[in-house]
């Protein structure tokens, strides 16, 4: 992610996580814990991001097991928390959807996405974390404070990727929609963006006829973002693409990111940045000394 200096916060899937200046120098980098999918900021100015313990701590399991954390990082580079999703839901009662009879799995939960709770609402705190747990296709509302689950729902999103926070009552989910009976991946339809509404208890799909007619089919991974003005950013991974669909549900603008082989190479968590912002970065970095 983006630094107000003019650097980043970088790591590759699975691996450490270190902090670069305006130069690309780093600054810091953690190297005693991996550190996968999502790296988001919240209101205290910490960042909330998916580790991966190296040891897991549950009893009875592989040493295989993949033991998902949600792990919290400081500015300058320390890990202040890390809190084991497998132990969150076994506290809360919730083993019989990691470890049913015949139903093991090293990976049960595949932790993709932590989103952090920027402020107050009806129906959560500042400082609660929306988490999404792609393999039980589960979204959780989760408050660090307390240990506590405010509310956590299993589909109909299927094998989802991201959840932001649209308002102070909606959620969107990247629904991926993608199934597995046995014999590889397949879809039944495209993948979806679904809107879940606090209020109301209702899931919609407002960009379902434009996601049909692009045939946009994640099978990984995959991102949405809302747009200023009501527009959207649909990051297809599968397809290396990017799409923007305008308020209407008219798509408006594709990119493809495919090199001059003919080749194309996947995206990953692509940023949108509004000009403010973006002016001020390229500032920073115009203002860095880097040959001195």
């Amino acid at each position: 992610i983006p630094v107000e200096d003019g650097g980043l916060i970088v790591k590759d899937h699975y691996s450490p996580l270190t902090r670069v200046d305006a130069c690309g120098k780093a600054l810091w980098t953690i190297q005693s814990q991996i550190f996968h999918h999502s790296t988001e900021a919240a209101a205290d100015g910490t960042l909330w991001i998916p580790g991966l313990a190296e040891r897991h701590s549950l009893e009875r399991i592989k040493d295989s097991f993949r033991e998902d954390m949600l792990t919290q990082v400081s500015p300058d580079g320390r890990i202040l928390r890390n809190i084991s999703v497998p132990q969150i839901l076994l506290r809360h009662g919730y083993q019989n959807w990691l470890f049913a009879n015949d139903m093991y799995n090293d990976d049960p939960t595949h932790l993709n996405d932590i989103q952090p709770v920027l402020a107050d609402g009806p129906y959560w705190k500042k400082g609660d974390l929306f988490v999404s747990l792609r393999n039980i296709s589960s979204i959780m509302l989760y408050r660090p404070s307390t240990d506590q689950i405010v509310w956590m729902k299993r589909g109909p999103w299927l094998s989802q990727h991201d959840v932001d926070i649209l308002d102070d009552h909606r959620i969107s989910v990247y629904d991926n929609n993608v199934q597995d009976r046995g014999g590889g991946l397949f879809f039944d339809g495209s993948s979806q963006i679904m809107i879940y509404d606090f209020a109301t208890g209702a899931v919609t799909q407002p960009l379902k006829r434009a996601m049909d007619a692009a045939r946009i089919r994640t099978a990984t991974a995959g991102l949405y973002t809302a747009l200023p003005g009501g527009a959207s950013l649909i990051e297809d991974v599968t397809g290396a693409r990017m799409l923007i669909v305008d308020a209407g549900g008219k798509l408006v603008a594709e990119y493809v990111n495919r090199a001059e082989d003919g080749e194309i190479y996947h995206l990953g968590w692509t940023r949108y940045m509004d000009r403010a912002r973006g002016d001020a970065m390229l500032r920073a970095v115009g203002k860095a000394k880097c040959n001195a």
